[in-house]
C-alpha cells in the first residue's frame, strides 16, 4: 500500500501552496483500500483549512433556455431538443425572493444564473444590478452571478452595484474542451474569468467531471485554476440529460467522484470546494462521503434545470457529521 506516497502528499500540502502535477496523476493508480487512506488526510486537510464551517450556495436560473452556444452537456442549448424550460429574465422582484427564500434554509451566498453567451443587453444588465442592490440591502447574503462570457466594462458595474463574486466555469480542460464545445473556445472561458478578477470579483471557477476526460485532464483543468487563483471551485459531475449530445454517457462511479475531490483538495488545498450539479445522483445515499474526501461547500436547493435534494436533508447531514453549516454571509 502507498501509504508513504500518500502520507509525502498530505504533508507537502500543508504549506498551502498545492501538490505537483507529477503528484496528482499518481492519485490515478490508487486502490480503494489506498484512497480510503487517502481520504483520512483529505479530511484532515479540509478541517486544517477550513474547520468545521460547510458552506451553502444557491442558485436561481433568473434566465433559462434558448442559448446558441452549443455546450454538449447542457439542456439550455437550442442546439438540441430538451423538455428544459425556456423563459426571458424574470423581473427583480422574483430574484429578490428567491434569494431570501434561499437565506431562510440557511444559505449564506446566492447566485444569479442566466443563460445565452453573455448578458449584455441594457435592460437585463440594468435589471440584474438593481437585484443586486436590492438583495445586499435587504439580506445578509454575499452575490454571485453567472452571466456568461462577460466583458470588463459591465462586470464593473455590476460590482458598483455590490456584486461580490463573478462564477464562470471553464467547463473541461483545454485539451478537452473542442470535444464539448464548438461554438467558443477555452481561451475564452479564461478571459471571462480575467475580466471578472481586472473587475475587483472574486471568482469562483470549475468544470464539470465525467464527460469522456481522462484523470490527466482534470488534473490539468484543477492546474489550469490554481494559476487563476480562484477563491472558489464548484465541482459538477455530469448527470446524462435526454436530448443533449452526452445523452448516453454514464454517470462517475463512486469512487471516481471521491478521487477526483480528493485531487483537487490536493491541487487546491486553500480554496473553498463546493459540490454542486450531480451531487444527489453520483453519491445517492453516500453524500457524506464528500467532506471526508475535502469538499466544504455544497449547493443547496434546485440546479439550473434539475431538482436538487430538500435543503432541510443537506442541514440534516451537515450537522450529523458535527459540521457547522454556514447561515450568515462572512
Amino acid at each position: 500500500m502507498k501509504k508513504n506516497l500518500i502520507d509525502e502528499m498530505i504533508d507537502s500540502t500543508l504549506d498551502g501552496k498545492g501538490i505537483t502535477r507529477k503528484q496528482a496523476l499518481e492519485l490515478e493508480f490508487l486502490s480503494y483500500e489506498e484512497l480510503d487512506y487517502l481520504f483520512e488526510g483529505t479530511n484532515r486537510l479540509r478541517d486544517y483549512f477550513k474547520g468545521d464551517d460547510v458552506k451553502i450556495c444557491s442558485i436561481v436560473n433568473a434566465k433559462a433556455g434558448k442559448c446558441e452556444e452549443d455546450c454538449g452537456f447542457c439542456a439550455q442549448s437550442s442546439q438540441f431538443k430538451t423538455d428544459s424550460p425556456e423563459y426571458g429574465l424574470m423581473d427583480v422582484d422574483k430574484i429578490v425572493a428567491a434569494a431570501k427564500e434561499a437565506e431562510a434554509f440557511g444559505s449564506n451566498e446566492f447566485s444569479i444564473v442566466t443563460s445565452g453567451t453573455a448578458l449584455n443587453r441594457r435592460e437585463e444588465l440594468d435589471q440584474v444590478i438593481a437585484a443586486i442592490k436590492r438583495i445586499k440591502e435587504e439580506t445578509n447574503l454575499e452575490t454571485c452571478c453567472s452571466l456568461g462570457l462577460m466583458n470588463l466594462e459591465d462586470l464593473r458595474e455590476l460590482k458598483e452595484a455590490g456584486l461580490d463574486r463573478c462564477h464562470h466555469n471553464l467547463e473541461t480542460a483545454a485539451s478537452h474542451f473542442g470535444e464539448i464545445v464548438t461554438t467558443h473556445n477555452y481561451e475564452d472561458e479564461v478571459r471571462a474569468v480575467q475580466n471578472a478578477k481586472d473587475a475587483g470579483l472574486q471568482v469562483c471557477v470549475g468544470g464539470i467531471f465525467g464527460m469522456g476526460e481522462t484523470f490527466a485532464q482534470r488534473v490539468e483543468l484543477a492546474i489550469d485554476i490554481r494559476d487563476l487563483e480562484a477563491q472558489s471551485f464548484p465541482i459538477n459531475f455530469l448527470k446524462p440529460l435526454e436530448g443533449t449530445a452526452l445523452e448516453t454517457m454514464e454517470l462517475m462511479e463512486l469512487y471516481e467522484a471521491l478521487r477526483t475531490i480528493a485531487m483537487l483538495r490536493l491541487v487546491l488545498p486553500t480554496i473553498d470546494l463546493f459540490v454542486c450539479g450531480g451531487r444527489e445522483e453520483v453519491f445517492t445515499d453516500n453524500q457524506e462521503q464528500i467532506f471526508s474526501a475535502g469538499a466544504n461547500g455544497i449547493l443547496g436547493g434546485n440546479y439550473l434545470t434539475t431538482k436538487g435534494q430538500d435543503p432541510k436533508r443537506d442541514i440534516e447531514m451537515i450537522e450529523r457529521l458535527g459540521l457547522n453549516p454556514i447561515y450568515q454571509s462572512v
